[in-house]
């Protein structure tokens, strides 16, 4: 009987960080988003994408970091504006919200690589933050490629 009670409370618990997840975060979708920046540093340069609100709409942009005068200084190469609920569903898909906390160390015997550091604010201010070095969220790379999607099919625009 003291065994069947043991199993009981582990399949209850199990159960339990199952629905809830182990830090009992709830909102394991994004429902709003305040902010996000994207930076990505390879041996050919550093891109940083970002969102911003502009006029009720979701601007997505791409800068190139470039040294010039002494100083890194963004220069804008692309500029897309997407409806916000395309880009919040996209980050459903790539399930971002779940990549907090996540530092993909980088991998023995890798010379180079690319870096990213991706943070946002969703949700009304819930952090997000992912970083690492030739190691990347489940999503990370569904993501970037749409994020280059939505800029190249706004390129004309």
């Amino acid at each position: 009987m003291k065994k069947f009670i043991t199993l009981i409370t582990i399949m209850l618990f199990t159960t339990l960080i199952g629905l809830c997840g182990c830090a009992g975060d709830y909102r394991k979708t994004v429902t709003s988003i305040e902010a996000m920046t994207l930076t990505l540093q390879g041996m050919r340069g550093t891109s940083v994408y970002e969102i911003a609100e502009v006029d009720g709409k979701t601007e997505l942009r791409r800068f190139k970091k470039v040294y010039s005068t002494g100083e890194d200084i963004l220069e804008l190469e692309a500029s897309a504006t997407c409806d916000t609920k395309d880009f919040i569903e996209l980050m459903n898909n790539c399930s971002v919200i779940r990549w907090d906390g996540f530092h993909g160390k980088h991998p023995k015997n890798v010379m180079d690589g690319i870096m990213f550091d991706f943070r946002a604010t969703v949700n009304d201010g819930q952090e997000i933050h992912a970083d690492g070095s030739e190691n990347f969220p489940k999503g990370y790379h569904n993501f970037v490629r749409e994020l280059n999607k939505i800029l190249t099919e706004h390129e004309d625009d």
